[in-house]
């Protein structure tokens, strides 16, 4: 009996032992999955991180230097919107890219070339919006000044930039132009393909006032050699279609009619070049033979002269006379058109006893010792 007890208390133990061994090797098991569990949580976390490291470092690429408060507030809304609008487009890609770890791939690349074009969107909208300010600044500045010609190829630009000037931003292009609807003229246009209007050709009546001058001078009459001559210097100075538009239609040489004249006629160049080289023959000598009074008791002879310039041609006499040659420093006469009559001046120097004449837009500089050499060398400032 004592020994079946025995080996129960043996058998019992040999259980007790067979079960915490099992007990202990269940622990074990349960805490190396739970290790492992935890690598895998930190993996995870960790390639979130640079995950998030590398779409923040694509965002930084995202540049919004735009100051949207200088503009008006319906301007605003519409550049806040689009740079929203864009810059949700460039995350979305960036969050995509950075999960591609293949950086040759072409599915990244395609994030890449995605991102690049909204960078590029920016980069133009930047430019236009800046390029907007000064061209408004510049645009109302010349029209103030009456700087741009009236010719009939000046109509729609002069449309737009009323437009620009005068109405809101209509809408952003998908590569950050602004655009414009100009429901009177040419429909729908944007900033990047806008040409400014071209200004009036005040230049070109000096400069052909310039040859007239020196052949009123000549006493002997033109031979072809120089009538030729003349021909060429006049026909490059009407080489410019602008320049000639402007001449035919803003009245630069208010002694010549070319209302008859339409300036987008392919004639329309030749036939202003034989009006003027006409004329230019015809004053062959007429400036050779002249008479001389005593200073400020001379006259201007009104029927050559333009009349508004009477007044000032005498002014001129005086100060040229014995009397006027007493003041001290520099007199100045402007000549020029109404919208920059300093692009042309005479300049009488009492000390030196000389005139200047200054063309701004030319560079065109010379001296003259008397009133009457400058008169004849530039006939079209003074005479009708």
């Amino acid at each position: 009996m004592a020994k079946q007890q025995g080996l129960g208390v043996v058998a019992a133990a040999r259980r007790v032992s067979d079960t915490q061994g099992k007990f202990q090797d269940v622990g074990g098991q349960f805490m190396t999955g739970y290790n492992k569990s935890l690598e895998a949580k930190k993996e995870r976390e960790n390639k979130n991180k640079e995950t998030q490291s590398r779409v923040n470092n694509l965002m930084g690429q995202f540049k919004n230097d735009i100051d949207i408060l200088k503009f008006k507030p319906e301007d605003q809304a519409l550049v806040k919107n689009s740079i929203t609008e864009w810059r949700n487009g460039y995350a979305e890609a960036a969050n995509i890219a950075a999960t591609i770890k293949d950086k040759s791939s072409a599915a990244y690349q395609e994030q890449v070339d995605i991102m690049n074009n909204y960078k590029n969107r920016m980069v133009n909208l930047k430019s236009n919006l800046d390029n907007l300010s000064a061209f408004k600044g510049e645009y109302t500045q010349n029209i103030d000044a009456g700087t741009y010609s009236n010719a009939g190829a000046n109509d729609m630009a002069l449309a737009q930039g009323e437009v620009m000037l005068q109405y809101p931003i209509g809408s952003i292009s998908d590569n950050g132009d602004l655009m414009w609807n100009d429901e009177a003229g040419g429909g729908e246009f944007g900033f990047q393909d806008y040409q400014m209007p071209f200004g009036k050709a005040t230049g070109l009546a000096s400069a052909l006032g310039n040859i007239a001058g020196n052949i009123r001078t000549q006493s002997t009459p033109l031979d072809n050699v120089q009538k030729n001559e003349i021909d060429e210097r006049v026909d490059n100075l009407l080489s410019d279609p602008k320049a000639l538009a402007s001449l035919i239609s803003d009245s630069d040489l208010p002694g010549f009619d070319f209302s008859n004249i339409d300036p987008e006629d392919p004639n329309a160049r030749a036939q202003v070049r034989d009006l003027l080289v006409k004329s230019i023959y015809d004053l062959q000598g007429t400036g050779v033979k002249t008479n001389k009074g005593n200073g400020a008791n001379d006259t201007p002879a009104t029927s050559v002269v333009k009349p508004k310039l009477v007044n000032t041609v005498k002014a001129m006499q005086v100060l040229e006379s014995e009397e006027g040659s007493r003041t001290q420093g520099p007199s100045v006469f402007e000549f020029g058109p109404p919208s920059d009559p300093g692009s042309i001046k005479v300049t009488w120097d009492a000390r030196r006893k000389a005139w200047t004449y200054l063309n701004a837009e030319y560079g065109e500089s010379k001296s003259f010792k008397t009133l009457e050499e400058v008169m004849v060398s530039h006939p079209g400032l003074f005479y009708k």
